[in-house]
């Protein structure tokens, strides 16, 4: 990795630190004021909601030139809205905090994302790029699960909140060191890259059958995630873990992503995205199909472990779709990541609602053998449609 590779990869660490530190505790906390499930994943999918919400504007506005300035802002919002977490203690305020801290995570992610591919140096290889930028992702992820966990089992939520929210700091320092973006000269041709797109442009880019392969394996992928981030916790508490030890879970099942991204571009290379993306995704779904027969730490950390490493492979292999096959002398490059991260948070919102629904019915248990099963049932389906659609054209 190259050091101008790493330095635009620090900021990116650390703003999902900052919105894991608070994540994880998110579904104990409400299940400590009682909360039923079901309400549980509604209130927890607002966050992605609101992210949705955000993408294709910060991508239709993004510009190179003035991205610094507007990730900055979104980090100060999401300091302050961890901050509030600890008073959101009824359902209105709390669902309005987490809107708010939803619609600055996803303005903050889809600017980040569009400026470090338009950052790299010219000689960096884009595929192992995208691997150490999902795995950037992945040690914030880790390290959020890991502090959160710790600081609220030890101090309680509040101060696990509070920490949150003071990592804000350390994220607006480092975006500060990557520095002005400097004009370089016209290397290729843009004459005919889109400008000034309106929104009802941006989202024709859906139709792209490309774009629409990298969204529909983001959404599923994310779904996953989602199921598994939110009721993985209660799950853990029903069986006698303590937030410690699920905070551990998560943090080596992230961990397994930041080891295994940076390298699954090597791998990508050599046997192809779509072939990996599919096989990853099916792998993680048989795998959490095996929670209900963990019922110790052990195991749940094992099985936990492997479902990370298919993650990683999985998403590293989508990502590097989204570069390689998404024409960007057609699709601007903030549409590109807008789509892309709206798609993961389109699975972020389904994944908490369709599961308190589910384990409403089935309990917690039979969520984790009903959801991955059936998002993988669903995702062949949609991608013969595409193929078919795609065919005819």
């Amino acid at each position: 990795m190259k050091a101008k590779t790493l330095k635009l990869c620090l900021p990116v660490i650390a703003i999902t630190v900052q919105n894991n530190t608070s994540w994880l505790i998110l579904s104990p906390f409400l299940q400590h004021l009682h909360f039923p499930v079901a309400t549980i994943g509604t209130l927890i999918a607002l966050s992605p909601l609101l992210s949705l919400v955000s993408r294709v504007p910060t991508g239709i506005v993004y510009k190179k030139h003035r991205a610094r300035t507007l990730i900055s802002v979104a980090v100060v919002m999401m300091g302050v809205c961890s901050f509030l977490y600890s008073s959101a203690e009824h359902w209105l305020i709390f669902a309005i905090v987490h809107g708010v801290n939803g619609f600055a995570y996803g303005a903050a992610t889809t600017l980040c994302m569009a400026f470090y591919v338009d950052s790299l140096p010219s000689d960096e290889n884009r595929s192992h790029a995208m691997g150490y930028y999902v795995g950037g992702l992945a040690v914030g992820y880790s390290t959020g699960n890991l502090l959160a966990g710790y600081l609220a089992d030890r101090f309680g939520y509040d101060v696990a909140f509070y920490a949150a929210a003071s990592l804000s700091l350390i994220g607006l320092t480092l975006i500060g060191l990557i520095g002005a973006p400097q004009t370089e000269p016209i290397a290729r041709d843009r004459s005919r890259r889109p400008s000034n797109l309106r929104y009802r442009d941006a989202l024709k880019v859906l139709f792209e059958p490309k774009m629409a392969e990298v969204v529909i394996l983001a959404v599923f992928l994310n779904f996953l995630n989602q199921v598994g981030g939110v009721f993985f916790p209660l799950y853990g508490l029903a069986i006698g873990l303590t937030l410690t030890q699920l905070g551990l879970i998560r943090a080596i099942f992230t961990l397994c992503n930041a080891v295994t991204r940076p390298i699954s571009g090597f791998i990508v290379n050599r046997f192809g995205h779509r072939r990996l993306g599919v096989a990853g995704l099916s792998l993680q779904s048989m795998l959490m199909m095996l929670v209900p027969l963990c019922t110790s730490f052990a195991s749940l950390l094992t099985m936990s472990t492997l479902t990370g490493l298919m993650r990683a492979v999985a998403i590293v292999s989508n990502a590097v779709g989204l570069v390689e096959d998404v024409d960007e002398t057609r699709i601007q490059r903030g549409i590109a990541s807008g789509l892309y991260n709206a798609a993961g948070d389109l699975g972020n919102i389904l994944g908490p609602v369709a599961g308190g629904l589910i384990a409403s019915l089935t309990g917690i248990a039979g969520l984790f053998v009903v959801a991955p099963l059936g998002s993988t049932l669903l995702y062949f389906p949609a991608i013969w449609v595409l193929n078919t659609w795609r065919s005819r054209e």
